[in-house]
């Protein structure tokens, strides 16, 4: 049976959602080695990391990710840092690296993904498995190419969250009761802690959702920017993927 795996990290954990020809699920993950055992069988893992990291320039893929959805929105894709600046120990040596590595400075958003840089890197790395399996995507990237009407608002309000529900909804019309289901078995029930989906991470699980669903139309024939994408010095490539619908 085949599956399809959407991964985004959710403030205190990873959050995994995954669909096949008969259910989905959603479930908290510790670390990405946790949703790799879970979910090492699965077609596509899309997860929303950067994964190939540049030494002296930026990455084209972010640069043609921000250009795909505009002055809007390009703020979402921020720029990955260089692999010295992920190896650093602290902020300002990261920072420090980054500057020497191409002449700019490190975000606050970018130092605090930096530990799951890291994780995913790692993983990847050590597992030619998960290297084949696991792809780097943006939730954006995918609500922009399902999109028919282009630029949606933000996601952190709720007429961003129904746009995106109904964008989704448009691919896949099971996606409307799948997320309300979600909302009510992992966010509104009284669950463990530990398989909890906080109440602030509706939008988590939209982006989780939407990996999700271009995993599924990709189905390992996905479009990418760049469109020739190039590898770090680890052999992994710098791309991000999404599926033309």
């Amino acid at each position: 049976m085949n599956s399809y795996v959407g991964v985004d990290w959710a403030s205190r954990g990873w959050l995994a959602v995954e669909t096949n020809s008969r259910e989905w699920t959603a479930s908290m993950h510790p670390s990405i080695h946790s949703v790799w055992f879970t979910h090492r069988d699965a077609d596509s893992i899309l997860v929303d990391v950067p994964i190939g990291l540049p030494e002296d320039r930026r990455r084209e893929c972010d640069r043609q990710a921000k250009e795909f959805l505009g002055p809007e929105r390009a703020s979402s894709v921020f720029w990955t840092p260089c692999r010295d600046a992920v190896e650093a120990d602290t902020y300002e040596q990261a920072a420090d690296a980054n500057e020497a590595c191409r002449g700019d400075g490190l975000s606050s958003q970018a130092w605090g993904l930096i530990p799951r840089i890291r994780e995913v890197d790692r993983l990847l790395r050590d597992d030619e498995q998960a290297r084949e399996t696991i792809l780097e995507s943006h939730p954006e990237v995918c609500f922009a190419a399902f999109s028919e009407d282009g630029l949606l608002d933000s996601k952190h309000g709720s007429v961003g969250e129904d746009e995106r529900v109904a964008c989704l909804e448009r691919v896949n019309n099971s996606v409307c009761g799948v997320f309300e289901d979600f909302v009510a078995t992992h966010i509104e029930s009284q669950e463990p802690w530990a398989r909890r989906i906080g109440s602030s991470n509706r939008d988590d699980l939209l982006d989780a959702m939407a990996l999700t669903l271009t995993a599924k139309f990709g189905d390992g024939e996905f479009d990418t920017f760049p469109a020739d994408p190039p590898t770090d010095r680890e052999d992994l490539p710098m791309q991000i993927v999404y599926a033309d619908v």
